[in-house]
């Protein structure tokens, strides 16, 4: 079977570890960044299934990161985290 390919998005993707390290567990894949432009960068090189997406981040918002992916990804899920 498959895994399923996560990409988290937050600027303090440290606090989160418990949650990956959770994830990983269950057998899903986890690449993590912390910023818009690089979220945006890995959208275009791999193929994930879902992502969550920290709507508060400084530089490109999870609001902006969001529309640029949908421009070019509009059936790619994604959750935002608030």
């Amino acid at each position: 079977m498959r895994k399923i390919e996560i990409l988290w998005v937050d600027d303090e993707i440290d606090l989160l570890k418990a949650h990956i390290l959770f994830l990983e567990k269950k057998n899903y894949t986890i690449t993590t960044c912390t910023n818009g432009t690089d979220a945006i960068e890995l959208v275009d090189e791999t193929n994930f299934d879902i992502i969550f997406l920290d709507e508060n981040m400084p530089g490109l918002t999870g609001l902006e990161t969001l529309s640029e992916i949908k421009q070019k990804h509009p059936n790619l899920p994604v959750v935002m985290i608030t």
